[in-house]
């Protein structure tokens, strides 16, 4: 008889809601093992039975551990801890696949690790999770956390995140714990509600934390409107754009920051960001990382040729006075003002000045063909000659 019992209930849903309902499957589902410890693995791979024969289960382990790990992946949990754990979770995912990560004990003397195989550590999209997930698990800051300390609102934020929001109450949570994963404390996140017809507007107000700001608005007006009123609110020198369904990196407000600190003529700062498709199975896969900083090289002619596909600059962090100066977004409420007012605000910003770019991967983009960008790339050529800019 093997000495513990496999899970066999599969981590699909893209929604923060099908990761709850998977919390709770898997918790029926050990309620009734008699075994002590479980194979449970959050790497698609571990699925298939020859792998998971290829690593058997150590036959001496220290009573005090509860999970046993293979190149970085947790495969083996002792019963009663992941149960416990389980029930206590409430934190916020891109995908229901990476619940055992986030359930990683804080503690490494709890944590066995195999010896390594010629397997990959782990799958890529990993590289760009885990630090969110250890950052802000170690912080105890994640979403409805009750009783929580909220740190409190510094005076005077270096950075002011700006998030116009409207009907993402599925993928704001992993935005929002993106943000308080941060290595720099120096910010506040404003979140504006622009008539969301769904929980987005209870799921922006979940968080125990003085330094997140959230607006609303009854009536849908428009991202371009929404990020005006945002700006208004800001208390930030520097802006940084953070949509609602995209994440940013642990150390992309520092890094961006500081470029600008040391580029005091430098109006705008960019760098590279992380490409993911959205797949209602399997949540976001990665495909590829993009450098708008090379992008970038061909807007110095015109900027027809050099975004005639609509693709923005991403990530993109502002100077506020600059912004301030050209009048920010554009205010318009039909459809061409709701579409391509990043690349609007950028090209504006940008006319007699470069970014500064900073090579790294600071942001991490989800494109998904329902989107209202990827609906209407077909008017960019009408929106160019509306704004004079082809």
């Amino acid at each position: 008889m093997k000495p513990y019992a496999r899970i066999r209930t599969q981590p699909f849903g893209y929604r923060d809601i099908d990761t709850t309902a998977y919390r709770e499957h898997i918790i029926q589902e050990i309620s009734q093992i008699d075994h002590e410890w479980i194979l449970w693995s959050g790497t698609l791979s571990f699925s298939h039975k020859s792998a998971q024969h290829s690593i058997p289960i150590p036959p001496h382990i220290p009573d005090r551990i509860a999970c046993i790990c293979m190149n970085g992946a947790p495969l083996y949990w002792r019963k009663t801890w992941l149960l416990a754990t389980l029930t206590r979770w409430d934190n916020r995912l891109p995908a229901a696949k990476f619940l055992p990560y986030d359930l990683l004990p804080a503690d490494p003397s709890l944590t066995m690790h195999l010896d390594p195989t010629q397997n990959p550590p782990y799958q890529k999209d990993l590289e760009y999770i885990l630090p969110i997930l250890s950052a802000t698990r170690m912080r105890g800051n994640t979403a409805s956390s009750k009783g929580a300390l909220s740190p409190e609102i510094p005076p005077q934020p270096v950075i002011s995140i700006l998030m116009s929001i409207h009907n993402m109450k599925d993928t704001l949570g992993w935005s929002i714990r993106s943000v308080l994963a941060q290595s720099s404390d120096k910010w506040e996140l404003l979140i504006g509600d622009d008539g969301s017809e769904d929980d987005s507007l209870e799921e922006a107000c979940a968080y125990l934390d003085s330094r997140i700001r959230v607006l609303s608005q009854s009536r849908n007006r428009g991202k371009a409107i929404m990020m005006n009123r945002l700006l208004f609110e800001a208390k930030g020198r520097y802006i940084l754009e953070l949509d609602g369904d995209d994440w940013l990196a642990p150390d992309a407000i520092e890094l961006l920051s500081d470029a600008l600190d040391q580029n005091p003529d430098g109006r705008m700062a960019t760098g590279r960001y992380g490409c993911w498709e959205r797949t209602r199975q399997f949540g976001p896969l990665w495909r590829r990382n993009v450098d708008s900083g090379h992008l970038y090289s061909s807007w110095s002619a015109s900027l027809n040729r050099t975004t005639q596909h609509g693709h923005p600059l991403v990530p993109r962090m502002y100077r506020k006075s600059s912004l301030i100066a050209i009048g920010g977004w554009w205010n318009r409420e039909d459809l061409l003002g709701r579409i391509f007012e990043d690349i609007d605000v950028t090209a504006r910003l940008l006319k007699h000045s470069s970014p500064v770019q900073v090579d790294a991967v600071l942001y991490h983009r989800v494109l998904y063909g329902s989107s209202t960008s990827q609906r209407n790339r077909s008017l960019f050529e009408a929106w160019c000659q509306l704004t004079g800019k082809s």
